[in-house]
């Protein structure tokens, strides 16, 4: 985890989870309040050398994971306990570590359209595909 204060008041964190992919989740107090994920491999940084907070990623497989890190984001809403929803949320991005070896828990395949299981069960946090998960 590495943390970034580009206007000072506000904090960035960049959490890379081991070589599968690197997540932007931009904190306004103690609040996350939007994230970003990306490949592993993908540039993060824009041209005038900041932190690209506001670009998708290039591969589908992590623009539904962004959309499932939102997702997650409105679910772990504890507005009374911001460290709470931080640390739920830090351990359901955790399970994405294995994102290109789970199978789904439903139909038990790797893939699915071309995409691995990209949902993760909120409480249990076995992989779905996003047809599956109903």
């Amino acid at each position: 985890i590495e943390l970034f204060r580009p206007n000072g008041t506000s904090a960035v964190l960049l959490v890379t989870l081991g070589k599968v992919l690197k997540a932007i989740l931009v904190m306004r107090s103690l609040f996350i309040d939007r994230t970003i994920v990306r490949g592993f491999n993908e540039n993060i940084y824009s041209e005038d050398g900041k932190l690209d907070i506001w670009s998708k990623s290039n591969y589908q497989v992590f623009q539904k994971v962004t959309d499932h890190a939102t997702t997650a984001l409105l679910h772990y809403q504890l507005p009374q306990m911001p460290d709470v929803v931080v640390r739920s949320f830090m351990t359901w991005l955790r399970s994405y570590i294995k994102l290109f070896q789970s199978p789904c828990q439903r139909c038990g395949r790797f893939l699915q359209d071309g995409l691995p299981p990209t949902w993760r069960d909120f409480r249990t946090l076995e992989a779905f595909h996003d047809t599956c998960r109903q």
